[in-house]
């Protein structure tokens, strides 16, 4: 009877979060978005899914469904099915680099032959068809009628919103423009794949050789390596793709926490390891007073000048934003920060090589100095003790777990944190961070954690930390 108490349970929460979604979306005279029809980021009813009622819906549909599958499943089949998952990845890196969505995008709602689809891309139009319908079958496009396949609302977000002409014209510069999701996709799909296949030959090596270090036979590390002359469209592709994070997450994170108008006038923010800068731009374009010292990596800045030039050139004309080569595990040149920012940094990198980034920061701090953490927080897949956490006393650290009879973390409804953490350590041996191993992390750096905001919407969370 157990098993039925536990389905009829999960039952009521889909129950219960459907009619709450149903009200909210009733009362603002909008209707959900269609799985079949292209996402429209501009839609209203988009936005409802950031009002915290119905994000909250969604995690416990999303967890409920998932732990209904699989608690009345075959577990010898899903076993199967699970090791067998790559396809999905693989299928969807084709699609990305065959220019499909934007294919279909051009053919509208009625769709495209497979033949159609093939002739434009070289490619065989029976596997083009097994593996749009693969991603059907997962409810990624569309089979319309045999053989036939359109966009839906989960592919067109691979749309890079250039034409066909454009895109076949300048294979280089593709993404150059795009939301950032097809290369978020493409650099997940591709190198991560790739290296993801030898996470077990890494796990079982003596020495502890990284997964991305064995597929490509390469001795140097991930950021070294993508700098190279010859790897400068997977450079262009992996800039691009950390916009595409930002795209994934509200439009207003960056203000969910660490407050940027404390700031005083001509306050420094050193954004370290930036990327092109579009978290440091945003910031300073509601706050035109600040000053930002761009630091990256020499290909990363020259991206970053031109995302600047295009996107805030008053900045740079009024020379309120400085770019700057440098390598994070040098000594840290900028003296007079007000804030060190370190968005999706150190979760590339192992405790040993974080703590050296951290305590070059720390030696160049002033009193004053803050330092603001944007990453994702780990949370177990059990019941945390509270009490016995070394973080329970930092400020905005609690935060809400998973109604019995789902997992405490919600399950699959925040599997995309987890599976960033195992992408960390096959690319770059990196690791996403519990509360507590960020606070091991800053404490011997010379760093103390005293605030955390989660982010409503958002996986992501503002650490923030004095000098000691």
């Amino acid at each position: 009877m157990q098993s039925i108490s536990t389905l009829r349970r999960l039952a009521s929460i889909i129950s219960d979060s459907v009619a709450t979604m149903e009200r909210v979306y009733a009362s603002s005279n909008v209707p959900l978005p269609s799985l079949d029809e292209p996402f429209n980021p501009h839609d209203p009813a988009e936005a409802l899914r950031q009002e915290p009622e119905v994000s909250n819906a969604v995690k416990n549909l999303m967890a409920a469904a998932a732990q209904i599958s699989t608690t009345v499943c075959d577990p010898m089949r899903l076993a199967v099915n699970t090791s067998r998952a790559f396809h999905l990845s693989s299928c969807l890196l084709v699609t990305s680099n065959l220019n499909i969505a934007e294919i279909l995008r051009e053919a509208g709602p009625k769709g495209a032959t497979a033949e159609d689809i093939a002739a434009q891309s070289r490619v065989n139009p029976d596997l083009i068809a097994r593996i749009l319908r693969l991603l059907a079958t997962h409810h990624i496009f569309r089979e319309v009628s045999p053989g036939v396949f359109a966009n839906n609302r989960v592919s067109s977000t691979l749309d890079k919103g250039k034409s066909l002409s454009v895109l076949n014209s300048n294979q280089a510069d593709r993404f150059i423009g795009s939301s950032g999701i097809a290369a978020l996709v493409e650099q997940a799909a591709d190198i991560g794949g790739k290296s993801g296949v030898y996470l077990a030959d890494s796990a079982l090596n003596a020495d502890g050789v990284i997964p991305f270090k064995l597929a490509y036979r390469t001795e140097e590390d991930f950021f070294t390596w993508l700098h190279q002359a010859e790897n400068s469209y997977n450079a262009t592709r992996f800039g691009v793709a950390m916009q595409g994070t930002a795209e994934t997450e509200p439009s207003d994170l960056i203000f969910q926490g660490f407050d940027w108008g404390l700031l005083p006038q001509n306050g420094t923010i050193v954004d370290v390891g930036g990327g092109i800068g579009h978290v440091s731009l945003t910031i300073a374009w509601k706050y035109p007073h600040l000053r930002v010292v761009m630091q990256d990596l020499a290909r990363s800045i020259e991206l970053s000048k031109g995302y600047w030039r295009d996107n805030f050139p008053e900045h740079i004309s009024k020379q309120m934003v400085k770019f700057q080569v440098h390598d994070f595990f040098s000594p840290q040149p900028v003296k007079d920060a007000a804030v060190f920012l370190l968005r999706y940094v150190l979760h590339n990198w192992s405790d040993d090589q974080a703590k050296v980034i951290l305590r070059h920061l720390r030696v160049a701090a002033l009193p004053t100095t803050r330092l603001v953490i944007l990453e994702k927080i780990v949370p177990f897949a059990s019941v945390e003790d509270l009490e016995a956490s070394r973080t329970k006393d930092i400020s905005g650290a609690f935060r809400p777990s998973a109604e019995y009879p789902l997992l405490p973390n919600w399950g699959p409804a925040t599997a995309d944190l987890y599976l960033y953490d195992l992408t960390m350590h096959v690319l770059f041996g990196g690791v996403e961070r519990t509360l507590e191993g960020f606070w091991d992390l800053l404490e011997p750096s010379g760093w103390k954690l005293v605030e955390v905001h989660h982010c409503a919407g958002s996986q992501l969370s503002h650490l923030v930390a004095i000098p000691v």
